[in-house]
């Protein structure tokens, strides 16, 4: 992770010598990679890749069109595809659990941080409910969302790009939507029927979370260790 950073520090100091033009393309290229389902090393590595191409092709003369073509977002999904046809399935989805592990910690650790913000005494808790929803929230939504996002990708003003997503949005948001809150009523059912209704808003407290927190974060390292392994054979 921290050669990632590393690299997009060079590349965020790089990109500064694009023109005006070049420089809006590359931005829009560079949320369309970042939304995709590829590792945070591999997003690195293709846009420190277009940032060369697009570099050299100026400092010839040389239009980036030549490179990119006329739908740069075609162009993203070519380079994605390729890099996902040189992955085997076990790696895809372990890439995927890693993805969902991760948001679900983050989610959660957020709530928690809200819940200990606004409760007096402050108490960092959460309830079943709540895991639940963090777990839903990684699964589905956050998926859907990048996707949204790669089609507004050349959209930086936010206040914009809400307006856009709103007028926009896809059948496949709205299966989404209604497939998160479909699973979030049956989850809610089976646990209120198989453990009963109290138990899933009383609160766990941190202490009793953070076992449990560290388990999934060696599954996270272990994800990694494998796909840092599987990437240098």
């Amino acid at each position: 992770m921290f050669l990632e950073w590393k690299f997009k520090r060079i590349r965020l100091k790089e990109q500064k010598k694009l023109n005006s033009s070049n420089l809006y393309l590359y931005k829009s290229m560079t949320v369309y990679i970042q939304n995709s389902h590829l590792s945070l090393f591999e997003k690195e590595d293709i846009l420190q890749q277009i940032m060369d191409m697009m570099l050299q092709a100026q400092l010839e003369g040389r239009t980036v069109d030549l490179i990119v073509g006329e739908d740069y977002k075609s162009f993203c999904e070519s380079i994605i595809r390729e890099y996902s046809s040189s992955k085997n399935s076990i790696y895809n989805l372990l890439n995927y659990i890693q993805k969902t592990f991760l948001w679900t910690i983050l989610i959660s650790l957020s709530i928690m941080l809200l819940e200990g913000i606004l409760s007096y005494p402050s108490i960092f808790a959460i309830n079943i409910n709540q895991l639940v929803l963090a777990g839903v929230i990684s699964l589905i939504i956050i998926p859907a969302a990048k996707k949204e996002r790669q089609k507004t990708s050349a959209i930086f003003y936010i206040p914009q790009r809400f307006y856009s997503i709103n007028k926009g949005l896809t059948k496949s948001s709205w299966y989404a939507f209604f497939s998160a809150l479909s699973l979030l009523v049956l989850l809610n059912l089976i646990f209120e029927k198989t453990m009963g209704s109290e138990i899933l808003t009383n609160p766990i407290a941190l202490n009793k979370i953070i076992p449990y927190t560290a388990v999934l974060f060696l599954m996270i390292i272990s994800i990694e260790i494998y796909k840092r392994i599987y990437n240098r054979l």
